[in-house]
């Protein structure tokens, strides 16, 4: 390795690490309670914010519509926040059709901030009390993007009876294909652990596990029976689109329904936020042949 090349690298990680102490103080890496509040009331949408505990954790999650209504649940990516789906909470076609939730992924928002939880079946199981508070009749919809998606798969596979039907967005799922930028690498040393914000700790600690956790999720691929919404944009730089040749060929024992889009990127919930809507109004509109 040639020294221009190793000096290109610590300059490279000392921009980081700079980028990190500026986040830290002027980044907005969560949205707090008023915030939110903030949000929904411009939207004249009223809104809950709750929260609840498993052992030492706690999870935060937002909430519109009448708790009777068929719930939806939508898990965001990494880094990321229930923010991430604010549009859809507010969105006039779904209003009135559903009861929809956004949640804080272990270790994001205000979900134990900065407190990583690598494990993709933790996730699934802290998670678990959202579908437990279910009191529509109906078994959920869930919404995941990027790492949000094998996350919201696991929980169709632990709890099959509580969940009707995905929809995958951009999802982070091939362990073949699951890019790990060097980057990621010198990020996990104390030194600049200490001053990168703590929202891209917790991204990074997932990033350098996701490849054995995806690897653990083989079998589950071949359990799903529910309907699955699988959305992915060929101009995708952060999940490569490899992903949705996996999907075909691990959900087997599923209906797949897949959309492609050549022009779209990764961020498919701000720029084609379409996809996910026509989706999930399509499984609310079927899911009396679902009932619990």
């Amino acid at each position: 390795m040639t020294y221009f090349f190793l000096r290109q690298r610590l300059v490279f990680i000392l921009c980081l690490a700079s980028i990190g102490m500026l986040s830290t103080g002027c980044m907005k890496m969560r949205v707090n309670d008023s915030e939110i509040k903030a949000y929904f009331s411009k939207k004249t949408t009223p809104v809950k914010i709750k929260r609840y505990k498993v052992g030492k954790r706690t999870i935060r999650y937002i909430a519109t519509g009448a708790d009777t209504l068929p719930m939806v649940i939508f898990v965001h990516g990494a880094p990321g926040g229930l923010e991430a789906f604010n549009a859809f909470l507010a969105d006039s076609a779904l209003k009135g059709k559903a009861h929809l939730l956004s949640v804080d992924r272990p270790g994001y928002g205000y979900s134990n901030y900065g407190k990583s939880v690598p494990s993709i079946q933790k996730q699934a199981e802290l998670l678990k009390p959202l579908l437990d508070s279910n009191r529509s009749g109906y078994p959920a919809i869930l919404v995941g993007h990027s790492y949000g998606g094998p996350i919201i798969a696991k929980m169709a596979a632990l709890y099959p009876k509580q969940v009707a039907a995905l929809v995958l967005a951009a999802p982070a799922i091939d362990p073949a294909h699951e890019k790990i930028f060097w980057i990621s690498y010198p990020a996990d040393w104390l030194l600049i652990r200490l001053i990168i914000p703590r929202g891209f700790r917790v991204a990074n600690d997932e990033k350098l596990s996701h490849v054995d956790e995806l690897e653990q999720m083989y079998d589950d691929w071949y359990k799903l029976r529910l309907p699955i919404t699988y959305i992915h944009g060929k101009r995708d730089i952060v999940v490569p689109f490899a992903n949705a040749a996996f999907a075909k060929r691990m959900i087997r024992n599923a209906p797949l329904e897949m959309i492609i889009d050549k022009k779209m990127n990764h961020f498919i919930p701000w720029t084609h936020p379409q996809y996910i809507r026509t989706a999930t109004l399509k499984y609310l509109k079927n899911l009396k042949k679902w009932k619990k």
